[in-house]
């Protein structure tokens, strides 16, 4: 069967453009609807299989065998059935279309299938008119073109498709003061197939061409040497346009010699790391980022109302201003739906309805099948496991981020990222979710302190390409947007918006992913069916859903790996979620669940448990926070990656199973007392890869014991929070050489920590939180080098701050929180060229007085672009803009 499987995927693969015949379209479907019922039965015997269920006693474990038996030995039986009918099936198309014969054979998909066939044909080139914004960009461009320097230099213009590279290049390098400072120039299409002889004929007949020169005769060399011979000594500027891989480049480099005559060579690329690759420097990387709404608004209404100089009717204004919003700034689609509105009637209905029918308008024939010309490619160009993943952002509606680590958790449920010799499944998930990033197909919304995508999405052009090409390879159905047909297979369900009831003539026993996402509200028993009717599911995902009650049904669906209750009502587990031993990620996260029960223990396989809720009213407290109840047997969970968060209280023997749990990468706990501090860190010392350690004391006034590590502290951590109080500062600390972020928060020290904090040369966050109950905080020269958070906040007898020369000399964002005793603006904090951003919450009147327009100390801030000041007034906030801008 898996050997049959692998056939199927093969001739998938091989066979990714449909439009070729309806033959191979029809041939195509049967295949994967045959692939379906390959892996129904797959997993069907993985769920009549017995289960990886644990039993401490011989007696019980027997028992549970022989009752697993009796149960599921008819099901087995039907599974030989349903393996003769998909023999028969293979059969039927073997004889039909004899397809195993089309190179389909092998053991898996062909490496190269993705390169394979043709592709569409290129988007126009945006005109000289429609090139709108990047003004500042285009000149920065021009200079470094004719800047005088000597060396060979390469610039490279990176984008998403149908961003305009193109035609930001063609705007500069054919006008004449650019041109006609070079010998000769060349302009060639590399392309996705790239044939090297090919591209290297096409150049050297454009640079002869240039300069009115014959091609060279044939001398015996190959082409590549009468490149490099005939542009040695001369001052050359030649665009490689459409670069896909690094492989290219170095081939490419290697035939335009650096003769210090001051050429240039020009590079577009979809790739931020092509670019990074192919440019000189990273000054010379031009990234063509979404327009700004109003500069797409002006492009629009010049391809629009041509005829009215670019100026939109009143009555057409408003819907065409959600159709520019739903453009996301991208250049080629603002034009091509420009263009097709300028050929529609001035009526508001009409508009109207071409912006509720743009999602169906991109399909092949239509208007605006221009966009998805310039996507496809990009998309033909992925891997099959990165089109998988690129194809599930289809699950998420409009407008919506999701989280970096929500997305990898799930690309791993689904095995579209598996574990290698080197790699666990999630940093698979991670390096695929990079690539998707930098090939621009993936828009990063935004970023966490230390640089990482924090939420990212798809922008709605490229959202309307995923869900046509959903629906053409059945990858997933989304309701209320789909109409489903009863014999479909539907492998990904995912319930949007308004939809409150599913139909009830379509079956969804082969779904394997179920969401349901922004619903307000949900009909109880159209759910339960629902849920009644899965069997082989591996996803759940309810984050954010109107849930109030565990569901009971899903105990039963044996071959879960994720679920989430993220952001529910529900406030119990049952002990039956030990039926789950395949799970692998159980999210409880801002739920109402506060202990958990003991056959949380059994999950043998689970990976990451999310189980704390947040309550912020004004400012975090010290109990805004809440842990869960956690029963012995914790220690049996090995496979743990994430525990967070876990209340203590007097339970010791946690603290001291944790040292079994040797893979946790972040681990946070609540309810420290006096006395767990020798377990906890005789544990800790037995977690290599731990990354994130997040303590709090039982109480506000109860001190952490954070004691000297036995042998040698986890320098893998990167974030550590300490929550409660600290009688001195642990020397170990200043150890994590990779610690990125760290929190003190009530620790109430006797002295300064800054001196010892210090030492962590690669800390870009510092949030300290009445943590010192002294009247100074100095941070010393030269420290503090790649600070850029920092973040003070209710320190009732601080009242001197002083910023030595050469500290922190990258910090972007300084908070300032409810520090009543000071009374003047840091001192030295002048010299911090690099702020970009002062927030002050609940500071003394006199100080933010300073602050002010004409102010004492008013000249030490204007350098900074944004300061805001906010004031707490029976529970309602007030804000105050002091950013000079706004005072000017």
């Amino acid at each position: 069967m898996e050997s049959w499987l692998r056939y199927m995927k093969a001739f998938m693969e091989d066979h990714p453009d449909l439009k070729k015949s309806r033959r191979l379209e029809d041939q195509v479907y049967k295949v994967r609807d045959i692939a379906y019922d390959i892996e129904d039965v797959l997993e069907e015997f993985m769920l009549h299989s017995p289960p990886y269920l644990f039993h401490n006693h011989g007696i019980s474990r027997t028992v549970h065998n022989i009752l697993h038996q009796a149960y599921h030995g008819f099901p087995l039986n039907a599974i030989s059935e349903k393996i003769s009918r998909i023999k028969r099936s293979i059969d039927d198309v073997g004889s039909q279309h004899r397809f195993f014969a089309n190179g389909s054979s092998g053991a898996g998909p062909s490496s190269n299938s993705r390169n394979r066939g043709p592709h569409p044909p290129a988007s126009p080139l945006l005109l000289d008119d429609e090139m709108v914004g990047y003004e500042n960009e285009k000149r920065i461009f021009a200079r470094q073109l004719v800047d005088g320097e000597k060396r060979l230099l390469t610039l490279a213009v990176v984008g998403p498709g149908g961003s305009g590279k193109t035609a930001f290049v063609k705007n500069v390098f054919w006008k004449r003061g650019i041109r006609g400072r070079f010998d000769c120039h060349a302009w060639v299409q590399v392309s996705q197939n790239f044939q090297k002889e090919e591209v290297f004929v096409n150049m050297l007949r454009q640079l002869c061409g240039s300069r009115k020169e014959p091609y060279p005769i044939d001398d015996g060399t190959n082409t590549e040497a009468k490149l490099r011979k005939y542009l040695t000594g001369k001052r050359f500027i030649v665009v490689l346009d459409d670069i896909w891989r690094k492989e290219v480049w170095d081939v490419m480099k290697y035939v335009l010699p650096n003769s210090f005559c001051g050429s240039r060579i020009i590079v577009t690329t979809r790739s931020s790391d092509v670019a990074s690759m192919c440019a000189t420097s990273s000054p010379l990387v031009h990234e063509l980022k979404e327009l700004e709404w109003l500069q797409g608004w002006t492009l629009f209404c010049r391809k629009a109302f041509p005829e009215r100089n670019g100026e939109c009717p009143s009555e057409l204004k408003d819907c065409s201003k959600r159709i520019v919003t739903r453009c996301e700034g991208l250049p080629l689609a603002i034009v091509t739906v420009g263009g097709a509105l300028s050929q529609i009637p001035r009526l508001p209905n009409e508009w109207e309805s071409f912006l509720n029918s743009i999602r169906c308008e991109t399909r092949d024939g239509s208007s605006l099948s221009v966009i998805s010309n310039a996507l496809l490619p990009g998309y033909m160009d992925l891997s099959s496991n990165l089109k998988c993943c690129f194809l599930y952002f289809s699950v998420f509606p409009e407008d919506y981020s999701v989280e970096r680590g929500r997305l990898i958790r799930l690309w791993v449920a689904e095995q579209f990222a598996v574990r290698t010799d080197s790699k666990t499944a999630e940093e698979v998930a991670e390096g695929y979710l990079k690539e998707l990033i930098q090939r621009n197909l993936v828009h990063v919304s935004n970023r966490d302190f230390d640089g990482k995508p924090r939420n990212c999405r798809v922008l709605n052009p490229v959202l309307n390409f995923i869900i046509h090409k959903c629906k053409d390879e059945n990858f997933a159905s989304i309701f209320p947007r789909e109409s489903t047909s009863r014999n479909q297979k539907i492998r990904r369900l995912s319930v949007h918006d308004n939809c409150t009831h599913l139909p009830r003539d379509i079956g969804f026993s082969g779904v394997r992913s179920m969401f349901l996402l922004r619903l307000l509200e949900i009909s109880t028993p159209n759910f339960e069916k629902v849920l009644r009717e899965l069997k082989l599911v591996r996803v759940l995902d309810f984050q954010g859903a109107p849930i109030q009650e565990f569901p009971k049904d899903i105990t039963r669906l044996t071959l879960l790996k994720h679920l989430n209750f993220r952001g529910t009502k529900i406030n119990t587990i049952p002990s039956s979620i030990e039926k789950l031993s395949y799970l692998e990620t159980l999210d409880l996260k801002q739920t109402d669940v506060t202990e958990l029960p003991k056959e949380i223990s059994h999950l043998h396989n689970l990976r990451h448990l999310f189980a704390y809720k947040y309550s912020v009213d004004d400012y975090v407290a010290f109990d805004s926070v809440q842990g869960v109840k956690m029963p012995h047997g914790i220690g049996n969970l090995t496979n743990l990656q994430n525990l967070s968060l876990i209340k203590v209280g007097k339970k010791v023997r946690i603290l001291e199973e944790l040292k079994s749990l040797t893979k946790l990468r972040k681990l946070g706990l609540t309810g420290l007392r006096r006395g767990h501090g020798k377990e906890l860190f005789t544990s800790i010392e037995h977690m290599p890869e731990l990354r994130t350690l997040d303590l709090c004391s039982n109480t506000k006034e109860e001190f952490l014991e954070l004691g000297e590590m036995r042998s040698r502290p986890p320098l893998s951590l990167e974030r550590l929070y300490l929550k409660g109080r600290v009688k001195q500062f642990p020397s170990w600390i200043s150890s994590l050489h990779n610690l990125l972020r760290i929190g003190l928060k009530w620790s109430k020290m006797q002295h300064s920590p800054l001196r010892d904090l210090r030492e962590l040369k690669n800390l870009v966050e510092l949030q300290l939180v009445d943590c010192y109950i002294g009247g100074e905080l100095i941070f010393e020269a030269s420290s503090f080098k790649k600070l850029k958070v920092l973040l003070i906040e209710d320190f009732a007898e601080l009242h001197t701050i002083v910023v030595q020369n050469g500290a922190m000399p990258v910090v972007k964002q300084i908070s300032l929180r409810r520090c009543p005793r000071v009374m003047i603006f840091p001192l030295g904090m002048e010299n911090l060229a690099k702020v970009e951003e002062l927030t002050l919450y609940d500071m003394a009147q006199g100080f933010t007085a300073r602050l002010r327009k004409n102010g004492a100390d008013r000249a030490m801030v204007t350098h900074v672009p944004v300061i805001h000041s906010f004031t707490l007034r029976n529970r309602s906030w007030s804000f105050e803009n002091l950013s000079e801008s706004f005072l000017r």
